[in-house]
């Protein structure tokens, strides 16, 4: 097959046609000519007004539903969704039940098509650890506790110890449970306001310079013998006095590396005063403040990814009194129109590569690159007003977004992955 793209405006940052308006021809998956303009013919031309071309998009963060949670999401809407949201590399947290934790469960996953994120300890109890290199052998280069981080100081110590010594990443989304039990939103003024217990900055913060320290113990006790591929990767900074501890590390020269959700980025506090449950995240939204400092972090450096924290919630959980209601927010379809929009309006220089060059080289994949005779992938997205993101629009099982009523000034057309084409 054929496909023709007319007069993109090149947003893959590694191409030497990076902010020109070009003409794009493919056969059977591979680029065949990029030029000003081609005059070929073609089994499908795409020609769309204020297009331009991105490579696809990579999403370190979505929780795992299956097996056990197939009401919130299956495999064919969770495909669904992340091809809506030109997502075509995505890692799945150990977050199902039960949780993939053998080498045949993590080789089922890859061969579904993702990346799989092995468990620190079995069945994320944080009582005795996984068969951590086993999970390693079969696959799995990123490992974490469930969705959140390991509470037991002695355990998390080891498993940097032991895993330092392997080409892998340690993921940690920080969290001090005994502070922030029973939380619902962000603690300051809004929790005042609507009486709700809030969620300390503090819960975070103390989660991530607990484990800075151990990360420096186990560093200055390795005997020679850490990888130097080996990181540690904070998830989901949610504050300024994050931003400024992972900053700090890295000025260390700690392999520490980090992340922010979406949604962080566009929302504070005051979007949870009106008690709407979609809006109920962890970590919380918080304040201005620390909205900027999260932008700041992205900008500098700081942060090097960009990620959904897709998490699918069932009606049921969701449309209940706001202090009921699950955490977590679905985010697979909105991640790229979210950021870019976002980003762009802050000018940020080269803002979709943390949603797809850095995430992918975090994970160790090489995206292709816009050339000729490389494999076509990557997206066709359009800049135009949409009408407010409803229900309808979510291919997603589970429609707990965020961002229902959000309009979105970008809107992805085209999916192109080698010889496949989807059309949104």
């Amino acid at each position: 097959m054929r496909i023709l793209i007319k007069q993109v405006t090149i947003q893959d940052s590694r191409s030497e046609f990076f902010g020109k308006r070009m003409d794009l021809l493919a056969e059977n998956g591979q680029w065949i000519e990029i030029s000003a303009s081609i005059q070929a013919s073609a089994d499908v031309v795409i020609e769309e007004k204020d297009a331009s071309w991105s490579p696809s998009v990579v999403d370190l963060r979505v929780h795992h539903t299956l097996p056990g949670g197939e009401f919130r999401e299956d495999w064919s809407t969770l495909q669904a969704a992340a091809l809506h949201g030109g997502v075509l590399d995505m890692v799945l947290l150990p977050t199902g039940e039960p949780v993939a934790q053998t080498a045949e469960s993590i080789q089922f996953i890859r061969q579904k098509g993702f990346h799989a994120m092995a468990p620190l300890t079995l069945d994320n109890k944080g009582e005795n650890f996984a068969e951590l290199f086993d999970l390693h052998q079969s696959g799995a280069s990123w490992f974490g506790h469930g969705a959140g981080s390991l509470q037991h100081v002695d355990l998390m110590a080891k498993c940097l110890q032991y895993l330092q010594t392997l080409p892998v990443t340690v993921v940690s989304r920080p969290d001090t449970v005994s502070l922030s039990m029973y939380g619902q939103i962000h603690e300051g003024l809004q929790s005042t306001l609507q009486g709700l217990k809030g969620i300390p900055v503090l819960a975070e913060t103390l989660s991530i310079k607990r484990d800075l320290d151990l990360l420096r113990y186990v560093r200055t006790h390795d005997f020679g013998g850490a990888s130097s591929s080996f990181k540690l990767h904070f998830s989901c900074l949610s504050s300024a006095e994050s931003v400024e501890l992972i900053r700090e590390a890295k000025a260390e020269g700690l392999p520490v590396t980090s992340d922010v959700a979406v949604h962080q980025l566009v929302f504070t506090e005051a979007a949870v005063a009106d008690f709407d449950t979609n809006r109920k995240v962890f970590p919380p939204f918080r304040t201005e403040a620390d909205l900027e400092a999260l932008w700041n972090g992205i900008k500098t450096g700081v942060i090097d990814a960009v990620v959904s924290d897709h998490h699918p919630i069932e009606f049921e959980s969701k449309a209940v009194e706001f202090d009921h209601a699950s955490f977590g927010t679905i985010g697979l379809e909105t991640l790229f129109v979210a950021f870019a929009q976002a980003a762009m309006d802050r000018k940020i220089k080269h803002a979709l590569d943390f949603i797809s060059l850095k995430p992918a080289q975090l994970l160790g994949i090489q995206l292709p690159e816009l050339k000729v005779g490389a494999t076509c992938q990557g997206l066709v997205f359009t800049e135009e007003p949409q009408e407010p993101y409803a229900e309808s629009m979510i291919k997603s099982k589970s429609k707990n977004s965020c961002f229902l009523g959000h309009t979105f000034a970008h809107q992805i057309r085209y999916v192109i992955q080698g010889d496949s084409l989807t059309k949104n």
